[in-house]
C-alpha cells in the first residue's frame, strides 16, 4: 500500500516559501542536505537525450530545482522525452488503430508507448518544477536568476 496523504515538503521549500516561520516545530532539522552541484550528464548519452538534458539543465539551475544527487531521476526524464518524441513521430506517420495477430482491430501500440513515457515526464516534471502547477507551488528566493533567465551563481542551498 502506498503513503497516505500528500508528499512531505521538503525543509528547504518550507524555509523559502515562509511556512517555517508559522511552524518551525513541522522543520525536520536532520533532513539530508545533497552537495551544492547540478546534475553532471553521463558520458553515454545518445545525441537526443543529451540535447534534452542539455536544455533540462540550462532550466533547472536558474530555478535551483535539482542536485548531483538527482542525476538518475533527471535521466530517467531525459530518456522518457525522448521516448514519447519517437513515438509521436511514428504514430503520426500511422493509424490509432491497427489489425492484431488474430485479424481484429486494436489500438496501436504506440499509442500506449506514447501514453506511458508521458506519463513519466509528467511525474518528473513535476518533481523538477518544470510544469506552471509545479512552479506555482515553489517561491523563488530574490536575486536567483529567475527575472532575467541568467543562472545565479550563488545558489540557494548552501
Amino acid at each position: 500500500m502506498g503513503r497516505r496523504g500528500p508528499a512531505k515538503t521538503p525543509t528547504e521549500l518550507k524555509l523559502v516559501t515562509g511556512s517555517a516561520k508559522a511552524h518551525p516545530e513541522r522543520i525536520n532539522r536532520h533532513e539530508p542536505k545533497p552537495r551544492n552541484a547540478p546534475p553532471e550528464a553521463p558520458d553515454d548519452l545518445s545525441d537526443d537525450v543529451r540535447e534534452v538534458w542539455d536544455h533540462t539543465v540550462a532550466e533547472i539551475e536558474v530555478m535551483i530545482t535539482a542536485r548531483a544527487v538527482d542525476r538518475d531521476a533527471l535521466l530517467c526524464f531525459c530518456e522518457a522525452v525522448v521516448i514519447h518524441r519517437r513515438a509521436s513521430r511514428l504514430l503520426a506517420g500511422t493509424e490509432l488503430l491497427t489489425h492484431g495477430a488474430k485479424g481484429n482491430v486494436v489500438r496501436n501500440p504506440l499509442v500506449q508507448i506514447q501514453r506511458d513515457a508521458a506519463m513519466v515526464v509528467k511525474a518528473f516534471a513535476a518533481e523538477f518544477g518544470l510544469t506552471p502547477r509545479a512552479r506555482a507551488e515553489f517561491s523563488a528566493p530574490a536575486g536567483n536568476g529567475a527575472d532575467d533567465g541568467k543562472p545565479n551563481p550563488q545558489r540557494l542551498l548552501s
